[in-house]
């Protein structure tokens, strides 16, 4: 008798899930397949950009406690990113796989997506201690000089600005915004007050996308993201060595910094 009242008690609360109505699933379909998309398109670009963790590898160094530290920062670096694509690959097949019929689908797709990007952010952050070490290596450890502490300086700006900039628009333009669009949706269909935003103008970056992906389709959308990521680095690197030439070329004018000393340390 009571296993009875047990299957009708869980017959009745199956029944009552909300259905989520036909033309809300198509809005959530959209954001949905975009963050699919991109999180299959980062997949291989690291696939692709692998190789660049040798990048200033010392292999040629005469110091051996400095190449086993360097080999043991990129163990650490691959331990980093093995951790994180896991849960990347587990999440990607979840989005696949979870429906979005019920209200319940919704909150954990909700649930998971937020999860995600907070330790999407922190993978990020975790490469910071990581330069610190990159930056030391590069200068063989050495901080008795002006000129060891400038490039170790430079080296390090330049690995935290990619790491900012990884974050700010890289996570923004790749997920956050249809993050964001899916979890508006969600809240909607709970009756939860929805924070209106203004209009704002398209960036750079979206409308070459929409332009691209006009043309293209799909594969316009997914050339859109390489050709982003491949002109930032570039221009950024660009910048950046810019920069220093132009720091180097101004403190040689002006004596603070002696040309023949600093070809010496640089070689």
């Amino acid at each position: 008798m009571e296993i009875d009242n047990l299957k009708e008690f869980w017959n009745k609360d199956q029944e009552a899930l909300p259905e989520v109505p036909l033309e809300k699933q198509d809005e959530i379909f959209s954001p949905l397949e975009m963050i699919r998309i991109n999180m299959k398109t980062e997949f291989w670009l690291l696939i692709i950009t692998l190789p660049s963790l040798l990048y200033g590898f010392p292999f040629d160094n005469t110091n051996v406690n400095i190449t086993r530290i360097a080999a043991f920062e990129v163990f650490l670096t691959i331990g980093f990113m093995t951790y994180f694509y896991t849960r990347f690959i587990k999440l990607y097949r979840m989005l696949r796989t979870t429906g979005i019929n019920t209200n319940y689908d919704l909150f954990n797709m909700k649930t998971q997506l937020l999860v995600s990007k907070e330790i999407y952010i922190s993978y990020y952050i975790s490469y910071i201690p990581l330069a610190f070490l990159i930056s030391l290596i590069n200068v063989n450890f050495h901080l008795d000089n002006v000129y060891y502490i400038t490039v170790f300086g430079f080296s390090f700006l330049l690995s935290v600005l990619v790491v900012f900039i990884m974050i700010r628009f890289w996570i923004h333009y790749m997920y956050g915004r249809h993050i964001s669009e899916l979890v508006s949706v969600i809240d909607e269909l709970n009756g939860i007050a929805v924070q209106s935003y203004a209009s704002e103008k398209k960036s750079w970056f979206e409308r070459s996308q929409l332009y691209l992906k006009s043309k293209f389709g799909l594969k316009g959308h997914i050339l859109n993201t390489i050709l982003w990521f491949i002109s930032s680095y570039i221009l950024l690197t660009v910048a950046l060595c810019l920069v220093i030439v132009i720091a180097v070329v101004i403190g040689i004018k002006l004596d603070y910094i002696d040309k023949h000393l600093l070809l010496k340390v640089l070689e």
